[in-house]
C-alpha cells in the first residue's frame, strides 16, 4: 500500500466500522502498511507546536489526548492534515475545531482510529499485528500554553476563536 492508497482510504471519510471493514478486505501485508503510514503521520505530527495547537482547540491537552489528537488530525484527510503541519493555527478554518472551542469537547480527538487496523488485522487474521514503532523524537522547545500573549502570537486565528466563543457564552 502506497501512501497515496493511504489517503484514498481515508478520504472516503469512513465511520470507524467501515474502515475497520474496509481494512479487512485487504491483506495482512496491506493492514501492516496501512497501519505503518498512519503511525508515520501521527509520528510527524508530534510537534510542540501541533500540541500548542490541540492545547487551544481541546480546552488543554495531556500527553495521552495529545496522541488523540494526532490521530483526529490524520483522520481528517491529507489536505487538513498537510496544511495543519504547514500552519497548525490553519486548524481554525476546520468546521470541527469549531465546535470543540465552542465546547464540544472531543470533538477533535479520535484515540480509537489508532487501532482500527489491528481490529481489522485480527478479523483477517486472528492475531495482532507485528510489533513495530518506536520511540518519538523531542517536541522541541515548548512555551507556556497558558500565555496569553505568547498564545496569540502563535495561533492569532485560534484564539480569535476562542475570544468569539468567550464572547457569546
Amino acid at each position: 500500500m502506497t501512501r497515496d492508497e493511504f489517503w484514498a482510504i481515508l478520504a472516503e471519510r469512513p465511520t470507524l466500522d467501515e474502515l475497520v471493514a474496509t481494512l479487512s478486505r485487504l491483506t495482512a501485508r496491506e493492514i501492516a502498511a496501512f497501519d505503518g503510514h498512519l503511525a508515520d503521520c501521527r509520528l510527524a505530527a508530534h510537534r510542540a507546536d501541533l500540541w500548542g495547537a490541540a492545547y487551544l482547540i481541546n480546552n488543554g491537552c495531556s500527553d495521552d489526548g495529545f496522541d488523540y489528537f494526532r490521530c483526529w488530525l490524520v483522520a481528517q484527510g491529507r489536505a487538513v492534515y498537510e496544511a495543519a503541519l504547514a500552519d497548525p493555527d490553519s486548524l481554525a478554518g476546520h468546521g470541527p475545531v469549531r465546535s470543540s472551542i465552542a465546547g464540544d469537547l472531543g470533538a477533535c480527538e479520535y484515540e480509537d482510529f489508532m487501532y482500527a487496523p489491528e481490529w481489522a488485522h485480527r478479523q483477517l487474521t486472528g492475531r495482532g499485528l507485528p510489533e513495530g514503532g518506536g520511540a518519538y523524537p523531542r517536541l522541541g522547545r515548548f512555551w507556556d500554553f497558558n500565555d496569553d500573549d505568547e498564545m496569540r502570537r502563535r495561533y492569532p486565528r485560534l484564539m480569535a476563536l476562542l475570544d468569539e466563543s468567550d464572547a457569546i457564552a
